[in-house]
């Protein structure tokens, strides 16, 4: 059997500089610029660390590679938006006019947006993403 002693998500960016904008300044979560030049290290409100790490040939990957849980996908569309953050649309998802995904992940909103490297980095709210999500 293998022993986990902590699991550190990662994805890759192509320009470490305008990540770290995104992430702090647009986002506004805790970012750790490595000194080794390596990368940088995201604080989520969990305390989780995620990994982003340079990649000179970065291409996104074309699915959602971070999901962050939020009390109200609205006020975060509203506050982004305000910020010139323009959200995914998705052909054939039913998204409204906003951009959200109404009952998506077991009950909740959605919405999605991309950094500056073209990952796709998405916002759900409900308590369905608990359940899903939570330990039981």
């Amino acid at each position: 059997m293998v022993t986990i002693r902590r699991e550190i998500p990662t994805f890759a960016v192509g320009d470490v500089d305008a990540a770290r904008a995104f992430y702090s300044d647009t986002l506004g979560l805790r970012v750790t610029v490595l000194d080794n030049g390596e990368g940088l290290v995201l604080r989520l409100g969990s305390g989780t660390p995620v990994f982003l790490y340079p990649k000179e040939d970065h291409q996104p990957a074309g699915f959602t590679v971070l999901h962050l849980e939020v009390d109200d996908v609205d006020q975060v569309v509203d506050e982004l938006t305000a910020k010139g953050v323009e959200f995914v649309r998705y052909n054939g998802f039913g998204q409204d006019e906003k951009g959200v995904a109404r009952g998506f992940m077991a009950g909740g909103d959605g919405a999605w947006v991309t950094d500056p490297s073209g990952n796709v980095i998405g916002f759900a709210d409900g308590t369905g993403t608990q359940a899903l999500f939570d330990e039981s």
